[in-house]
């Protein structure tokens, strides 16, 4: 056999080879993908059933996320949020703007004299950011959106509890005016 030839049959066999390969690789992994081992939870996109995700989805933050933007435990109390995410939002706000000076001041003829020279230099100074001021306001909601879900949680199973409570006294009532209004054993006026 000649060499050309045993090189031509090693390369067609070694892709043949590698085909197969590639083959059963492909087939595995379906199988994999539709494997769902017991007892694992089903493998919903986020956005599924739940609240917390219903809340997660339409503000586009997990409630961790929003308090690692404002600096602030999970259980710190709304006030302490609130005073970080006044914090962080003026921090990330644009300077106040200097105030004007008295009309016929030593200053205003300063500022008066750099305008006819072709107007003050700006100054390099630290600049604000809206993409910023924005993280942290949608932080807020997110803790806000949170905290309201955990408080109408809380308020409805108050509610149940209470109207629970509220029928069990209504049956009793009424199966105390039943047995008042009900004949008694040796009466015949029935």
């Amino acid at each position: 056999m000649s060499a050309p030839r045993a090189m031509a049959e090693l390369v067609v066999s070694s892709i043949r080879i590698f085909g197969k390969a590639m083959a059963a690789a492909g087939k595995q992994a379906a199988r994999n993908a539709r494997h769902k081992p017991e007892g694992a939870p089903d493998a919903r996109p986020v956005g599924g059933a739940g609240s917390k995700n219903k809340i997660t989805n339409d503000l586009q933050m997990t409630i961790d996320e929003a308090h690692l933007i404002l600096n602030v435990k999970k259980d710190a109390p709304m006030e302490a949020v609130l005073k970080q995410y006044e914090a962080i939002f003026k921090a990330n706000g644009p300077p106040a703007p200097p105030p004007e000076p008295a009309p016929g001041s030593p200053q205003a003829a300063a500022l008066a004299a750099q305008k006819a020279r072709g107007g003050p230099k700006a100054k390099k100074g630290p600049t604000h950011s809206h993409y910023l001021q924005s993280k942290v306001y949608r932080a807020l909601e997110r803790i806000k959106a949170e905290r309201a879900d955990e408080l109408g949680a809380a308020a409805a199973a108050e509610g149940a509890a209470a109207e629970g409570a509220a029928a069990a006294e209504g049956a009793a009532a009424a199966g105390e005016a039943a047995a008042a209004e009900a004949p008694k054993p040796g009466d015949k006026s029935a």
